[in-house]
């Protein structure tokens, strides 16, 4: 793929337009949509105009696109409890992401990561917990604000 990951230049216009409107089209916030079913959809349809795109470049992209004001603001799923941990799994949890990117402001270098999996696996050992990659991605982007 030609041309920067931030759009410049004419040629990029397009393939943003792909990934904005496969955005608009699955119907989730941008922090709901790691590892989800909704997430496949949009890398479907992405990849229908661009077949070498990856999870990791697209979530970038997509992140790109909503600082730049280009992304449609979209309602959640309702009625969906997010996971809840105790103090101490939290602040583990805090750490833990702190000590793989620097910070809690950094987190969403994470998903689709080797980073990420890494984390996954060390925090069900440490805790016992069995989360999904998606709950623990909601828990990570709920403790960053």
């Amino acid at each position: 793929m030609t041309g920067s990951l931030f759009g410049e230049g004419a040629g990029r216009r397009a393939p943003d337009q792909c990934v904005v409107d496969a955005y608009a089209g699955v119907g989730r916030t941008l922090d709901d949509l790691p590892y989800t079913d909704a997430f496949e959809s949009l890398m479907a349809r992405v990849r229908d105009a661009e077949p070498g795109a990856e999870h990791r470049e697209v979530f970038h992209r997509l992140h790109t696109l909503r600082k730049a004001g280009r992304l449609p603001r979209l309602g959640g799923q309702g009625g969906v409890s997010p996971v809840r941990l105790s103090y101490e799994h939290e602040q583990m949890l805090i750490g833990m992401v702190v000590e793989a990117v620097g910070s809690l402001g950094q987190r969403d270098r994470l998903p689709y990561s080797e980073t990420f999996d890494g984390l996954a696996e060390r925090f069900a050992g440490r805790t016992g917990l069995n989360l999904t990659r998606h709950d623990l991605w909601r828990l990570i982007a709920r403790l960053a604000k």
